[in-house]
């Protein structure tokens, strides 16, 4: 970083340190204090760990700052004394872990009363937690070091776990409670201190804290801490495999004992809001609702198979100890399923809300909305206990109640359809249950979904009234009933009991619920992207129809246009633009471009390219400005070079047509310019290959005008090249010219360049070619 390169700051910093009765304060005026302590100068470190100075910095991290002074500075000299506490420098940590005194001073911090300034407490947390947990690229030694008194130290202090949850409240100490629980590293501390924390029962205090008696504060925290646990703790677990130590926290928390603790402190004498969501997001953390909670899952189980069956080895995932834990918690619910259900019948008080759809008089509440989530997770583990439980209490029919009242709330409409689902299909592929018959039967599921469909129609249709939030969800509940239907048992149960509900519901199907779903299954782009795929013959729709190619490519080009500038972009002609047959067709109007190229299409293409060709170097050559301003691109200008250097042997170019050529008057010049200044695209062969001898033949261009590669060229001229003869005479002066070599680059014309008889220029200039 730039601050390890800065030689100003450090000598300003240097200058600084060696004044004589410098203060703490002075110091930590530098602006660069901190990136100074960072990178650990030697004589900013000499300077913290003075006793006095120290001391200091601890306590300014925990003692309250005067009120007198103004709010811009007064918490300026706490934080910077806890960043330099934690700037990770090992001898800054050893030492306040060495220092008996200064823990105290930082103990002292928890002993005050609550609330706790959360600003200083999270300073303190800060400090104590960077002497806890190891850091990234921290010494093992120094890290053993420094935690291992820390830890002892906390262990000798009886009052440290009950001042940790006295303030509890206040996240900083949650934070400093959650490294303390998971962030101590090596096997040996690690363990000791889950030991010792479990022989504390922490796990069973912090339930304790879920008490409606307690305050709200401490509810969220405290559910949050043990949430955040549990999924910390099981991906430790679950990395470490079957090598992984047993977690005595974890395995207290899974217990069924200390689930029936935490539903025996949330439904105490008092309802307390904060106290049931928090016990009830504990309980589904402890279920893997993270793997099972979306609409229309099949079961908790089921994806538990799939899930770590398919995914993840038997030796990283104990599959039965998820199950055990699973069913266990299931079962430690199934006596509490009671209050559950009278907390749907009568949630803590709400206040009544004013929305834009009306007044709600009690609105939904977060109690009964949790209160339903944990019942669709309930549903999915499959537990007998738990159906029949709220078969007996008639709960389903609360559950359809809250769905129709509150038509607005999609949070309710989705657990409820989970919850719904999950039970429906427990009768899939056998008899149905006495919990499908109690859906069925008792709660009259499919005369409700029935009557709501047809009431949200009348009100579309005469009072103009909006669609109800919940039709998308009843379409899905529709669609499940359907299949269910088509089960051979369960259609002949409805037959028996109700065989008006179950012609209603074929009627039902064909009139309406097809055209809806026929409607939602339409694609919106009315081409599936699909289409451009090849299919399994290899053959892919759009390239084996052109006319359905030009169609899209239409379709794409207007989507975008406003409709009144369709008309007139759409009347648009190619023909218009096109001067004649010889130029090249303009795209201007995108739209009808045709993909379709014929065989005269073709023609045409080429003789266009070759016309355009012929003109361009035509025009390079006739050409009086210079095209390059390098020209070590050429070989005629390599030969150059070389000619120069064995003392200018040729003095002329022939082909670049400079000024220097034309200046040159000397005999030998002029004689050398007549024999290479000759033009290949004006030899009365027309072809740039137009060198003929006794024994190379003019044939070298075809009827076109175009070079022509042949074999037999070729092999004349290295048969000429091997026997040593290397000059020839031209077919248009006679004179003996040097043997050309061949240069061309793509398709376009060759340019003949004339090498010198002794040396191949491409053998001595190497890469200026």
């Amino acid at each position: 970083m730039f601050f390890k390169y800065n030689n100003t700051s450090w000598s300003q910093l240097d200058t600084l340190l060696a004044k004589e009765n410098l203060t703490l304060q002075e110091v930590m005026d530098n602006e660069d204090v901190i990136n100074e302590c960072r990178v650990q100068n030697k004589n900013l470190i000499d300077f913290l760990l003075k006793p006095e100075v120290i001391e200091e910095l601890v306590i300014l991290t925990v003692k309250e700052p005067s009120v007198e002074l103004g709010e811009t500075t007064r918490f300026k000299y706490p934080n910077l004394a806890s960043e330099l506490l934690t700037c990770d420098v090992p001898a800054i940590n050893e030492r306040l872990a060495g220092d008996e005194k200064l823990l105290e001073k930082l103990y002292e911090f928890l002993e005050n009363e609550s609330p706790l300034n959360p600003l200083l407490a999270s300073f303190f947390s800060k400090i104590m937690g960077g002497l806890i947990a190891k850091k990234t690229e921290q010494n093992w030694v120094s890290y053993q070091l420094t935690c291992l008194q820390v830890l002892d130290f906390l262990k000798a202090r009886e009052s440290f776990l009950p001042l940790l949850m006295k303030h509890l409240g206040t996240s900083a100490i949650m934070d400093l409670m959650l490294k303390l629980m998971t962030q101590v590293e090596g096997v040996e501390m690690r363990q000791n201190i889950l030991n010792w924390l479990d022989s504390q029962r922490i796990v069973q205090q912090l339930v304790s804290l879920l008490n409606p008696k307690i305050e709200k504060e401490r509810h969220d925290n405290v559910a949050q801490l043990l949430c955040d646990f549990l999924r910390i703790a099981r991906d430790a677990q679950r990395g470490y495999g079957e090598r992984a130590d047993p977690d005595p926290l974890l395995n207290t928390l899974e217990s069924p004992e200390t689930v029936k603790l935490l539903l025996d402190q949330i439904f105490d004498n008092e309802k307390s809001e904060s106290s049931i969501v928090g016990g009830i997001s504990v309980l589904l953390c402890l279920l893997d609702v993270h793997q099972a909670n979306f609409p229309g899952f099949r079961s908790v189980a089921y994806l538990m198979k799939n899930i770590y069956n398919s995914n993840l080895n038997d030796e990283d995932v104990d599959y039965e100890q998820k199950q055990r834990v699973l069913h266990s918690t299931s079962d430690a619910i199934v006596p509490k399923i009671k209050d559950f259900h009278d907390l749907l019948l009568n949630p803590p008080k709400q206040a009544p809300v004013l929305t834009t759809v009306g007044l709600l008089e009690p609105p939904v509440g977060n109690t009964r909305l949790q209160v339903v989530r944990l019942l669709s997770v309930l549903l999915g583990c499959e537990s007998r206990r738990v159906q029949e439980e709220l078969t007996q209490l008639g709960t389903f029919s609360v559950l359809l109640d809250l769905f129709f009242r509150y038509p607005w709330n999609n949070f309710l409409h989705t657990y409820v359809e989970s919850c719904l689902v999950a039970s429906l299909e427990t009768a899939e592929g056998g008899e149905p249950n006495a919990l499908t018959k109690h859906i069925l039967g008792d709660c009259e599921l499919i005369e409700r979904v029935l009557k709501a469909w047809k009431d949200n129609d009348e009100q579309q249709e005469l009072e103009k009234r909006a669609r109800q939030g919940y039709m998308g969800h009843l379409v899905s509940i529709a669609n499940h009933l359907i299949k269910l239907r088509q089960n051979s048992l369960v259609g002949d149960y409805l037959g028996e009991i109700k065989p008006e509900m179950l012609a209603a519901l074929d009627d039902f199907k064909a009139t309406t619920l097809t055209k809806v779903l026929e409607q939602q299954d339409k694609l919106l782009g009315g081409l599936h992207p699909n289409s451009l795929i090849e299919d399994d013959l290899g053959v892919c729709p759009l390239m084996a129809n052109s006319a359905l190619q030009q169609q899209t490519y239409a379709q794409f080009q207007m989507q975008d246009l406003p409709s009144q500038y369709l008309d007139t972009y759409s009347g648009l002609n190619d023909d218009v633009f096109n001067d004649g047959d010889d130029t090249l067709q303009t795209i201007d109007n995108p739209s009808d471009v045709n993909f379709d190229l014929s065989e005269s299409d073709m023609l045409q293409r080429d003789a266009i390219f070759k016309q355009v060709c012929a003109q361009s170097i035509n025009t390079l050559f006739d050409s009086d400005d210079q095209v390059f301003e390098e020209r070590d691109h050429t070989f005629q200008t390599v030969i150059e070079k070389k000619d120069q250097k064995k003392g200018g042997r040729n003095n002329s170019s022939s082909s670049s047509g400079s000024d220097e050529d034309d200046e040159d008057t000397s005999p030998d010049g002029a004689e050398e310019s007549n024999k290479m200044n000759v033009d290949p695209w004006t030899s009365p062969k027309g072809s740039p290959w137009g060198v003929a001898s006794d024994t190379v033949t003019t044939s070298s261009a075809n009827d076109d005008g175009w070079a022509d590669f042949s074999s037999a060229n070729f092999s004349e001229l290295e048969e000429r090249a091997a026997s040593g003869d290397g000059k020839h005479e031209s077919a248009n002066t006679g004179p003996a010219v040097e043997q050309p070599s061949i240069s061309v680059e793509g398709d376009a014309c060759p340019v003949a360049a004339q090498t010198s008889d002794k040396e191949s220029p491409l053998e001595k200039e190497g890469d200026k070619v």
